[in-house]
């Protein structure tokens, strides 16, 4: 039987793609279904997939979840996608409308809020499209929707440098997440495709064969981070201890 492994498809997981959909030895070992975080992460607490790039924040919701493989997606300082956009100065909002498709974002923007910047703004969380409505909240936007849309905001605030600058530390977005034991076989042959598809990034692109109205190059090579490293770790303990001291996680 394959595993059932899930992709996010956004901007920052083309490497993954790349390297896996281009891996001949992983064809007879796993299916491949995309979604967006917080729906892939479903499919993985209901058992739809064995395995997914899940946002961290999910990580606890997940049944016998299992980090797999040593690559994620991460930042230092900057990540360009992961973002808290508005009209105003962060002193003077009073609410703050939240992502609906990444559990990680929206809890991490509480806890900024409380250990980073000192306010204590109302959530609600967005439907589709919020991201351009002018409701006057502050907004927390993701992915290649926050790429798009953040020249529309007076103040852009990039939640991967907020995390650093209060912290010292990178932040994980995303890990490759496991629901049950996998075989080492797989384990290996799954890695080694994430492995290629990093250090191709430029194939990667071409593969994809989309147009983008922002600088792919620049955020594939110099925002986003690959590798899932023992300082990137200690961050994820981090992050988790402040949600559940705030009873968010």
């Amino acid at each position: 039987m394959k595993t059932r492994v899930s992709i996010i498809n956004y901007s920052n997981t083309i490497p993954f793609t790349y390297g896996l959909l281009n891996s001949k030895n992983l064809h007879d070992l796993a299916d491949f279904s995309y979604g967006y975080p917080a729906q892939v992460a479903d499919m993985l607490c209901q058992n739809q997939v064995d395995m997914s790039i899940i946002s961290v924040g999910a990580i606890p919701t997940i049944p016998n979840a299992q980090i797999v493989t040593n690559y994620c997606i991460s930042a230092t300082q900057k990540v360009d996608s992961v973002l808290v956009c508005s009209n105003k100065p962060l002193d003077e909002v009073s609410t703050i409308t939240l992502d609906y498709q990444s559990r990680t974002t929206n809890i991490l923007v509480q806890i900024l809020a409380r250990y980073a910047w000192n306010i204590s703004p109302r959530f609600v969380m967005g439907a589709q499209g919020y991201e351009t409505a002018d409701d006057g909240s502050a907004k927390v936007i993701i992915g290649d929707r926050a790429l798009n849309n953040a020249s529309n905001f007076l103040y852009v605030y990039d939640l991967a440098n907020e995390w650093y600058k209060a912290f010292h530390l990178p932040f994980v977005f995303a890990a490759w997440v496991a629901n049950k034991k996998l075989s080492d076989v797989f384990v290996n042959e799954f890695e080694a495709a994430c492995k290629f598809g990093v250090e191709n990034i430029e194939d990667a692109i071409a593969f994809i064969n989309k147009s983008f109205s922002f600088d792919i190059r620049d955020y594939l090579h110099n925002s986003v981070e690959y590798e899932l490293s023992d300082e990137k770790r200690t961050s994820m303990e981090l992050y988790f201890e402040k949600a559940r001291a705030m009873k968010i996680l």
